[in-house]
């Protein structure tokens, strides 16, 4: 496949996250093209007037097939074998046509325990080693604007929360719900691509956080599902805080607090 087409933003990855962003690019007018795992959701995708192409992120992945201004990686870890060296690869292809600019979408997973955004993550599980490596790849891949948003958990269309815990017995009911919506985690990469800077790292977490026994029985019984039960130990309450982007970029949480969602009749549809 040769480039012959530019785009102003690329999205690997369009999923649950990408697909929707790729969606609210082109309602402001952004020409953008996105991957996806296999050519008939490329297909589909083209269907619906997006540029789509299959493309597989592996260490020895193939030459992107769209040239673009900026790319947005929306690959979770789970989809790939070696994440970090997939990483580091997609943004040698990325270097190769030009892109200028990439955003990478990590986790908070890559804090450790007691962190907040003024420390250097040092996570303490594999999941999060393999994201803080792939943060790297993307930090040292050469371009001129690497940045990195970093969601807590994420929730929204077909994520409802009442389903996560529903009909288990576990401890922790007072640990901290670090949870942010998907119209949140669109928004924020929107304002990166338009206003963030090279090396921008932010976190993203609603600002209310209600202890786990709190919101996850609530939020199960809604769906009619049996509600998780909570027992000793409670764990600690260590909210994670994302309030750098709204400090430095003006971000504005819509779903500061996720059980005001739960108010929204499309809720229930997840």
């Amino acid at each position: 496949m040769t480039n012959e087409f530019e785009y102003q933003t690329g999205i690997v990855g369009a999923g649950w996250l990408g697909l929707p962003l790729a969606r609210a690019l082109q309602e402001q007018g952004q020409s953008v093209a996105v991957t996806v795992s296999t050519a008939e959701k490329a297909e589909r995708l083209r269907g619906e007037s997006i540029a789509a192409w299959p493309l597989l992120l592996t260490p020895d992945m193939g030459s992107l097939p769209f040239r673009c201004h900026d790319l947005v990686i929306c690959v979770p870890p789970s989809k790939t074998g070696d994440y970090p060296a997939s990483v580091a690869s997609l943004c040698r292809q990325a270097r190769e046509v030009g892109v200028q600019r990439v955003l990478f979408i990590s986790a908070t997973s890559v804090w450790g325990a007691g962190q907040g955004e003024e420390d250097t993550p040092a996570p303490a599980h594999d999941r999060g080693l393999r994201m803080r490596a792939a943060e790297l790849a993307v930090l040292e891949g050469h371009v001129d604007c690497a940045m990195i948003l970093r969601p807590a958990g994420l929730y929204g269309p077909d994520r409802h929360p009442g389903r996560f815990l529903a009909g288990k017995t576990l401890a922790g009911g007072g640990q901290a719900v670090n949870l942010v919506h998907l119209d949140d985690v669109v928004a924020a990469c929107e304002l990166m691509l338009a206003r963030g800077q090279d090396g921008d790292a932010y976190n993203l977490s609603a600002p209310v956080h209600p202890r786990r026994e709190q919101l996850y029985p609530f939020a199960s019984r809604l769906l009619g599902l049996v509600p998780p039960q909570f027992v000793e130990p409670a764990g600690e309450f260590a909210p994670i805080e994302g309030q750098r982007i709204c400090q430095q970029l003006g971000f504005v949480y819509r779903w500061p607090d996720p059980a005001h969602w739960f108010a929204d009749g499309a809720a229930l549809k997840g």
